[in-house]
């Protein structure tokens, strides 16, 4: 199983790209206050605003998409239902999980 299924309901590759968009938007972003900051007074604003805004438009778009696709707010957890944890009807504690007393030693089982 892939891991995007375990973690979505929509295994639509859409969502993928639209992750991806965004996550280009933010590395623009990134990359426009860095050279920004390198460059300082010299900087040409124009550009760096330009990839700045194309950054955000992107990041925007990406998200917005995103949670279109996916709806998340549909797909959370209640947390008033226990997570089924596999074994089945084992409810009380096992031996090697059983509480002792203080004082008294914890019989040694052999398997």
């Amino acid at each position: 199983m892939k891991v995007s299924q375990k973690i979505s309901h929509n295994h639509n590759p859409l969502v993928l790209v639209m992750s991806m968009v965004a996550g280009l938007g933010v590395i623009l972003i990134m990359t426009a206050l860095a050279v920004g900051v390198i460059q300082g007074s010299a900087a040409d604003s124009t550009a760096i605003g330009l990839l700045f805004v194309g950054g955000l438009a992107l990041f925007l778009v990406g998200a917005a998409f995103w949670y279109g696709l996916t709806q998340p707010q549909r797909h959370f957890d209640d947390i008033s239902v226990p997570l089924d944890d596999g074994h089945h009807g084992h409810s009380e504690p096992h031996d090697e999980q059983a509480i002792v007393p203080a004082g008294e030693s914890k019989p040694v089982a052999h398997h």
